[in-house]
């Protein structure tokens, strides 16, 4: 499945940040997150077998640990502000959000994803692709094209975080 090979090398990606620059990781970022969602949009129906889905692979402190190397990459560039959802307080104004904490969301939705599917046992590998598109439709590929969005933003507009 492309799928998995997209959201591994994105995961392995996000976890070995050392020695890339700013605008090295931008550019890398883009790529990887571009070919997730597209992968994301070739995975077919499925329907869960197992009722209880396997406990998250990623821990707060692996979650942590991605949201501050990106957000220490982006530097001033992590922060952007986007329209309030419509679970928050009030819709009309736009709130503070980081780049950081988008990718730190997607990475343990793909890491949780590939750890069961790398299991190798066939109905797990069904539920965890269930699983990853449920959640994609309810959040993750939302968080996913936000972050995408302010890369390719800084992306095409030459930002080069290392400079600040």
């Amino acid at each position: 499945m492309a799928l998995v090979s997209a959201a591994n090398d994105t995961c392995l990606f996000l976890e070995e940040l050392k020695g890339i620059t700013g605008r090295e990781f931008i550019e890398t970022a883009v790529k990887h997150l571009a070919a997730v969602y597209h992968r994301m949009l070739g995975v077919g129906q499925t329907e869960p077998v197992f009722e209880p889905v396997p406990e998250p692979a990623v821990t707060e402190q692996d979650w942590s640990g991605i949201y501050q190397r990106v957000a220490a990459l982006l530097g001033p560039y992590n922060d952007i502000l986007r329209q309030a959802g419509e679970e928050e307080f009030d819709r009309s104004e736009l709130v503070r959000h980081t780049i950081s904490e988008d990718l730190a969301d997607v990475y343990q939705e793909l890491r949780d994803f590939t750890s069961v599917y790398s299991r190798g046992i066939e109905e797990l590998m069904n539920d965890a692709a269930w699983e990853l598109k449920e959640r994609f439709a309810e959040h993750w590929g939302e968080k996913l094209l936000r972050a995408l969005a302010a890369l390719h933003l800084l992306y095409v507009n030459g930002a080069d975080p290392t400079d600040e």
